[in-house]
């Protein structure tokens, strides 16, 4: 799709997938191609809370900007989850704000270091400096390749262990966010040049224009001129942790109503058998070209 037509005709246009990780390759094409695009709803990989955690603490291993650690003390992992979040926070912000420099870059972890008891109350003050040490122990994995240094993390922090005991979420399953995460990592050779993409794929994803990307469930009740419905094979659609197979067929049957004038529906592999119902067709039985 060239720029031009996807910012003249992207308001009618959408992409729309079953999970938030079957959107993450379009919005990394698009972002690489920089057609303009927008999310719907809670729609999109690179706004998903896990994502965006794991990501402050991969930043940290280079260099801990204020804002990283920010995502970090928000994060919900074991370093920062016994931390007085929005105090602390507010005491950093409040700190930086009496700097006579205040273009000082890095300053939240200086006064993580230096000065701790103005920070958060005596009782906090050894979950602080815990908090502290490991942010300091990342530093370990700087030069690693970002896929390893992805991987590191996400073990350090036991971010698979916790999200597993969490219910499962099919739209947004946030162990197979960070597992998607990790390949995307692997097509570069710095964990700098890994954040900086992720950097522009985020900035790209809070665009207000462009084609609409959105999950099944969050396109619920709109409609658009030509919808794309992607990932519609065996596995996806219906998913392949669904228990109600009713609800599945639902789910296909909204995606498939969003369309005013055209739907295009594709498949990898074996094709979902919903698609028996409404297309009569000898080929649905070959592999997507």
């Amino acid at each position: 799709m060239h720029g031009k037509m996807a910012q003249k005709e992207g308001q009618f246009t959408s992409i729309l997938a079953r999970t938030n990780s079957g959107l993450r390759i379009f919005e990394t094409a698009m972002t690489e191609a920089k057609i303009p695009y927008h999310l719907v709803g809670k729609s999109g990989f690179w706004s998903q809370p896990e994502v965006k955690a794991i990501l402050a603490y991969l930043g940290c291993c280079s260099y801990p900007a204020d804002w990283l650690i920010a995502g970090a003390i928000r994060a919900p992992f074991w370093p920062s989850k016994f931390l007085p979040k929005t105090k602390l926070l507010a005491a950093l912000k409040e700190q930086q704000q009496c700097e006579t420099d205040p273009g000082r870059k890095g300053a939240y972890f200086a006064y993580l270091v230096r000065i701790p008891e103005t920070l958060v109350d005596a009782k906090n003050l050894k979950s602080l400096s815990e908090f502290t040490a490991f942010l300091h122990s990342l530093s370990r994995y700087r030069d690693l390749p970002p896929a390893d240094a992805l991987k590191s993390v996400i073990s350090a922090l036991k971010a698979v262990e916790y999200y597993s005991v969490e219910e499962d979420h099919i739209d947004s399953d946030p162990v197979e966010n960070l597992i998607e995460l990790v390949k995307l990592a692997g097509r570069y050779s710095s964990i700098k040049e890994f954040l900086d993409f992720t950097r522009r794929a985020s900035a790209a994803s809070k665009s207000k224009k462009g084609v609409a990307l959105s999950t099944c469930h969050s396109a619920k009740g709109m409609e658009f001129n030509t919808v794309y419905l992607v990932g519609c094979q065996e596995g996806m659609m219906p998913h392949a942790k669904a228990t109600d197979l009713q609800e599945e067929s639902n789910i296909f049957f909204v995606a498939c109503s969003r369309a005013e004038r055209e739907l295009h529906i594709s498949y990898a592999g074996q094709p979902s058998p919903f698609l028996k119902d409404v297309v009569k067709c000898k080929k649905l039985e070959e592999p997507a070209q």
